[in-house]
Parts: structure tokens; C-alpha cells; sequence
């Protein structure tokens, strides 16, 4: 499978999208002392790093499935070990104490299956800290869907379907009653549920589209020409204006909703 992620056009909002991976880390109660830390789908390590230093004396290992992602992150961080995987068939011999993964669950399915299952590979009193982007039922994603099934755009919405792995242009709104539901189901002994919508201050349309070219866009622009790029980011910045209506300093507010998840068994 191609490499769909680009780690420097992801980190040109890297202070933003560190945030929330900042809120979720010190989220993990105070006194909790892990001794080894997976951070699952850890992306250019922005968030690997701050679970190092929160907790120096512990093992972290960053886990991503991306080659440019994990060379970014190797090079930037050289003490902190990183290795190649992916969600769905990470596994542990040992078990561990934190699994932490921010804004990277989204693109695996059946969350009703995969949180039990990553809840089995902790010790006792271990905790699963995750963070998932629930930003899909919004006007910046939207867009992309109602632009994919216009004329122009239908035949690569067809193949986009039918030959991606992570193909979904729509996603389902987390809901924080599902999560508790999978947790309470797992018997967990402490949990932790919130969303936060983020407010992020951006200076015009473009920058909405730069920051979703780092992310839920990469599996769309992947398949297309350099033409067809430059074709559909004009079509998105004319779809996109009316629902993100600059503020009286001509700043466009792009408001980001998370939800958030600490479970401790």
C-alpha cells in the first residue's frame, strides 16, 4: 500500500494539532507512574515526545504506519525508538502499561471490537488514553463529499470507493454514549469521557484546506493528477467560504470537535 501521509505538509499545523494530544497526556491522573508507553499511530512524534517527558523513567515506543511519518519523527527525536506497524495488527508480547493514541483511531472501523481488544494487552491498573478527531458531519469535510458527487468528480469518487483502503468520505459521529457503553461493557474501573471543540484562528479559506491536505484529504489527493489537485482545491475554496465567514479582523475561526477517552482498568 502506498504511503498516503506527508509528514511536512501535516506539521504546518503541528502546534495546533498538538493540543489536543497535550490535553489528553496531562488528562492521565497525576500519580499514575507507567513503565512502558505505546503511542499508537504516532504520526511525526509530536505526541510521543510529550509522553517522554511527562514520564522520563519510562519505555515509549511510537508506532506508526507510515515510512515518512516514522522518518520524520526518528530524525527529530533519536532517543525515542520508533517502529513501523499499524492499528489493527499491533499486538504486544508483554503487557504494558499506557496505550496512548491521539487522533489516529479514526481510521480504523468496529471501535466496539478494537477498544476491548487494545484494553486486553495492559497490565492491571494500566490505562487506554485516545483522542479522535469527530470533526467528519462539519461543513470542512462535508464539502468534500458534496463536490465528490457532482459531475466532474464522480467517476474518482466511484474509484476512490472501490480501491481505498481507508475510502470512507464520511465517517460516523462519535458518539460519547457509544464509548461509554464499550467501556462500561468492559467492566473498566475508572473512565473519563469528554468532547472539546478546538477554535482554531486561521488567516483565510486556503489554510482550512492546507490542514485537511495533511490529513482527512490524503486519501483523496493521492488520487488525483497535479491538475485535477489545483481543480478541486479551487472548487473546495468557493464551496467552503459560506460556512466559515470571516471575523471583523478578516480571520477565519475553523472550529475542530474531539472526543476524548481515559479508561483505566
Amino acid at each position: 500500500m502506498q504511503d498516503l501521509w506527508n509528514a511536512k505538509i501535516y506539521s504546518q499545523f503541528l502546534d495546533n494539532r498538538t493540543k489536543p494530544a497535550l490535553d489528553l497526556c496531562y488528562a492521565i491522573p497525576h500519580g499514575f507512574s507507567p513503565k512502558s508507553i505505546v503511542d499508537l499511530g504516532c504520526g511525526p512524534g509530536n505526541s510521543t515526545v510529550l509522553l517522554k517527558s511527562r514520564w522520563p523513567k519510562a519505555k515509549v515506543l511510537g508506532i506508526d504506519s507510515s515510512l515518512d511519518m516514522l522518518t520524520t519523527a526518528q530524525n527529530k527525536y533519536p532517543r525515542i525508538t520508533f517502529l513501523k506497524g499499524d492499528i489493527e495488527s499491533f499486538t504486544t508480547e508483554q503487557p504494558i502499561d499506557c496505550i496512548f493514541a491521539n487522533a489516529s483511531l479514526q481510521w480504523v472501523d468496529k471501535h466496539e471490537v478494537l477498544l476491548p481488544r487494545l484494553l486486553s494487552f495492559l497490565n492491571l491498573g494500566g490505562i487506554l488514553a485516545i483522542q479522535i478527531p469527530n470533526n467528519f458531519h462539519n461543513a470542512s469535510h462535508q464539502v468534500i463529499i458534496e463536490i465528490l458527487q457532482t459531475p466532474p468528480w464522480r467517476a474518482l469518487y466511484k474509484k476512490i470507493q472501490q480501491t481505498l483502503r481507508y475510502s470512507k468520505l464520511s465517517a460516523p459521529l462519535y458518539k460519547i454514549g457509544d464509548y461509554y457503553d464499550i467501556f462500561s461493557t468492559a467492566k473498566v474501573a475508572n473512565l473519563q469521557l469528554w468532547e472539546t471543540i478546538y477554535q482554531h484562528e486561521m488567516p483565510n479559506h486556503q489554510a482550512i484546506f492546507t490542514w485537511l491536505k495533511g490529513s482527512g484529504l490524503r486519501p483523496i489527493l493521492s488520487e488525483m493528477s497535479s491538475l485535477e489537485q489545483k481543480n478541486f482545491e479551487s472548487d473546495y475554496l468557493k464551496a467552503i467560504a459560506p460556512h466559515y465567514p470571516p471575523q471583523k479582523n478578516s480571520k477565519i475561526l475553523f472550529p475542530f470537535h474531539r472526543v476524548f477517552m481515559v479508561a483505566q482498568i
